[in-house]
């Protein structure tokens, strides 16, 4: 069975959200403190106001976001380690794009011409829909989201099995009792594993595609570099939002653009704003 490869960018990007995160002495729940509300509909110049509004919030709570973010696993120790799973293989076709739902629509292209896929994703989130309408609007439009692809493409026969693998700094908390049990409830009863990185030990045949995707809303664009590295560890990628023009914000051709300095100096005229408001309280 041909195997596809997906990585999700936010499998290396860390954050607390369930755990308990310490502000100013006092811990509260992590989901309060990395609210990290995604949308891909989003303008880019409202997704850069987001970014620079966590970066606030965290700088006002005393937190360094750079350091929390900073990815704890290597582009090239991960790499490597595929590399080796993946074991004596020809170059296999590269994509890359910054919505997770291209992955659907690879396995489905793919899957007319070789078959049903095996496909195994890296990733901190499972995207096998996160509510009880598992198939999304796709009955009725046809269209895919980051959210619900590996659960579509299951449904269709596009994908035969899916193997998650979460990142160790996150563990398997993110794959809860809800997505349990609608996969319990299951018609099909697809085949699905979850691993996390340490756990996951198996080999990957036949390689036919790697896909790299960005996720945008949840990865900082100071670590834009970082992905565009990853890209370029098994050969040339060829960006999907470049060639079909994707309805997203973003190409991932292009690193978002992010100043520290000026980032920094927005930071204290706000800071000084609300200050002198205070004093007219």
């Amino acid at each position: 069975m041909s195997t596809f490869v997906t990585i999700d960018w936010d499998f290396f990007i860390p954050h607390g959200m369930y755990e308990r995160v310490k502000i100013h002495g006092e811990e509260v729940p992590g989901m309060l403190v990395y609210d990290w509300q995604m949308s891909e509909s989003r303008s880019d110049i409202l997704e850069s106001i987001v970014w620079e509004t966590r970066y606030f919030n965290f700088r006002t709570w005393g937190l360094d976001i750079q350091k929390l973010l900073t990815p704890p696993l290597s582009i090239e120790d991960f790499s490597s380690e595929l590399s080796v799973r993946m074991g004596d293989y020809s170059t296999p076709t590269c994509w890359r794009s910054d919505s997770h739902a291209w992955a659907g629509i690879l396995a489905k292209d793919y899957s007319e011409r070789l078959g049903p896929l095996s496909v195994v994703n890296f990733d901190a989130h499972h995207d096998l829909g996160y509510n009880d309408n598992q198939m999304g609007n796709f009955k009725e439009t046809g269209n895919l989201s980051c959210e619900n692809w590996a659960w579509v493409g299951l449904d269709q026969g596009w994908i035969k099995d899916y193997t998650l693998v979460y990142p160790d700094w996150q563990g398997k908390e993110e794959f809860g009792p809800e997505i349990r049990k609608l996969i319990g409830k299951s018609t099909h009863r697809p085949n699905i594993v979850v691993k996390t990185w340490s756990e996951w030990k198996d080999d990957i045949e036949e390689v036919e595609l790697i896909h790299y995707c960005r996720s945008s809303s949840w990865t900082a664009p100071w670590l834009d570099e970082g992905f565009q590295r990853l890209t370029e560890e098994f050969g040339y990628s060829e960006c999907l939002d470049c060639m079909f023009k994707h309805k997203g914000p973003f190409d991932t051709c292009e690193i978002r653009r992010w100043d520290w300095q000026e980032v920094e100096e927005m930071y204290e005229q706000r800071r000084m704003m609300i200050d002198m408001l205070k004093e007219k309280t």
